[in-house]
């Protein structure tokens, strides 16, 4: 997936539309595009891992809080300058033996 619509990525990461539209909101996980005519979102495929890592932190009960701390901020958020997704991911010690 080079380029895929919120419905497409979601389903590439377990996580549902709404899920992705609040992530976006908390500056987790935010579309590499939004149209402005239509509001679509769009994500790209080196924000997966990202998405994927958000997804399993609330899989295992992990309060979204939490994982903002526990997760770098994304470049190009809107604390950063403009749109995208590609900050770096620092999972918890541990987490993949939880899985």
């Amino acid at each position: 997936m080079d380029r895929g619509t919120i419905g497409e990525f979601g389903r590439a990461t377990g996580l549902t539309p709404k899920a992705l539209r609040l992530y976006d909101e908390l500056d987790l996980v935010r579309p590499a595009e939004v149209d402005e005519r239509s509001g679509y979102r769009y994500h790209r495929a080196d924000q997966l891992e990202r998405a994927r890592l958000v997804a399993r932190l609330r899989r295992i009960g992990m309060p979204l809080p939490r994982i903002r701390t526990r997760v770098a901020p994304p470049r190009g958020s809107s604390s950063a300058s403009g749109g995208g997704d590609h900050g770096s991911v620092t999972a918890p010690p541990g987490l993949d033996r939880e899985m």
